[in-house]
């Protein structure tokens, strides 16, 4: 997770300071332990299958006979097993690990930019139509942009695995409300997808999905997929406004 347009942390503890209200850091409690269970299934599941993967290539390497090039494959699988093992913890620890957010006060452009710049790094040539309702003139949101960020990629990719030659991308920027809260709404809608490959279908891929879901929460918004159809896929990223300070 490495495309990021936002400032860096020292500069984010700056201008944090400029900014004394802020909407509570919670995520709502109806869905945190249905998530939960889930996640943990699917890590459980596919530690397992990391194990068993890395006691196979040894025992083959160990008893195989001793042929250069069969054991050049089975070597070269086992350096492979043993990074993406490590990968997966990296993301499994993200989900486990308390997020600790680091609030800035933010335009609602600049953070529109942000996700634009996501959608650039990962569409790989699939049109994209880009629309913005609202005006935003004042309109702050109270974010950590580094964790924003991450969560951005990971919606972005979430929907970069499903682009065929076919597909377009409709990503609109506009206000809603969630709870009385009034913010931004990002809405994205991939017509005509592809099949995922079997290749993404990982636990991996479940547990990233999680982390954004919970940085998303952490900030009083929410991160949806919705049910789509075979035409199209579509997801929703919703963000509070920062409150206006009482006059």
């Amino acid at each position: 997770m490495s495309a990021s347009k936002y400032p860096a942390a020292d500069e984010r503890h700056e201008r944090a300071g400029r900014h004394a209200s802020s909407p509570p850091l919670r995520a709502e409690s109806g869905s945190v332990v249905l998530v939960q269970e889930k996640v943990l299934a699917e890590i459980s599941h596919e530690l397992g299958n990391f194990f068993h993967k890395l006691y196979y290539w040894s025992e083959y390497l160990k008893d195989a006979p001793a042929r250069e090039s069969s054991d050049s494959t089975a070597a070269e699988m086992l350096e492979r097993t043993i990074k993406n093992l490590e990968d997966f913890l990296k993301v499994s620890l993200g989900y486990f690990n308390p997020t600790k957010l680091v609030p800035v006060a933010m335009s609602v452009p600049d953070v529109v930019e942000g996700m634009l710049f996501q959608v650039r790094a990962h569409v790989n040539g699939t049109p994209v139509a880009v629309s913005h309702e609202g005006d935003w003139n004042g309109a702050d949101l109270l974010v950590d942009p580094g964790q924003v960020s991450i969560a951005f990629e990971v919606a972005v990719r979430h929907l970069a695995k499903q682009m065929g030659a076919d597909s377009q991308l409709r990503v609109e920027f506009g206000r809603s409300t969630r709870r009385d809260c009034a913010g931004l709404e990002i809405a994205f809608e991939l017509v005509n997808p592809s099949e995922a490959s079997p290749l993404f279908r990982t636990a991996e891929a479940g547990v990233e999905w999680a982390v954004a879901q919970r940085i998303i929460a952490l900030h009083g918004g929410e991160l949806v997929e919705d049910g789509g159809d075979r035409e199209a896929k579509r997801l929703r990223i919703f963000l509070p406004l920062q409150p206006l300070p009482e006059v």
